[in-house]
């Protein structure tokens, strides 16, 4: 009996962009950690595009866009979070985009400049035709207006997401959707290293 092979998708330009404040927090809730294992976390993301049922492609990944917030240079944290993020695109073909971390008048710090950072990248590379399908781990609906510009690009797009962390408003806006079960949030993850 003869093999036979399954024909091979064709390939399509992919960039990721992935909200970091979201992600991190998000791995926070549900691992205890933000300890992120950046190239698993690429794997996953598009290996979860290449599987996709409503999808006929495979990815050809361009790059990988990861938006956060950094304080101030005066603030005693600042080294530990640019050594945090200065980490991230050493092997992997990640850029990275910070906007300003401020104190906030309730409680804690809030991001500034951050969404505005992806919603430009994202809309300028769908009209330079960097990219056909735009793959966004993100959860807030303000970012629904930026996806729908991306669409009206005409580019597809497609939503990584937690359930208990995601607009459900946003989540319809996008052409496919891919759900982060707790075991692949966990495969994100560093592990502790044995002594």
């Amino acid at each position: 009996m003869p093999l036979t092979y399954a024909p091979q998708k064709p390939f399509e330009k992919v960039i990721v962009f992935i909200d970091g404040g979201y992600f991190r927090e998000l791995c926070r809730q549900q691992c205890g950690n933000d300890n992120i294992n950046f190239e698993n976390l690429l794997g996953l993301l598009v290996q979860g595009f290449d599987s996709h049922p409503n999808n006929r492609f495979q990815a050809n990944l361009i790059r990988a866009y990861y938006y956060d917030a950094i304080v101030d240079e005066n603030d005693p944290d600042y080294n530990i979070q640019r050594k945090y993020f200065d980490a991230i695109p050493e092997n992997y073909p990640y850029t990275i985009r910070l906007g300003k971390l401020v104190k906030s008048s309730n409680k804690g710090f809030k991001q500034k400049g951050v969404d505005i950072l992806m919603s430009v990248d994202a809309i300028a590379k769908a009209y330079q035709n960097h990219y056909d399908t735009g793959i966004f781990l993100l959860g807030d609906a303000d970012f629904i207006p930026l996806i729908e510009g991306v669409k009206n690009a005409g580019k597809k797009t497609m939503l990584v997401y937690h359930k208990a962390n995601s607009s459900k408003e946003l989540v319809n806006t996008f052409d496919m959707r891919s759900f982060l079960e707790e075991r692949t949030l966990k495969m994100c993850m560093k592990q502790p290293s044995v002594s």
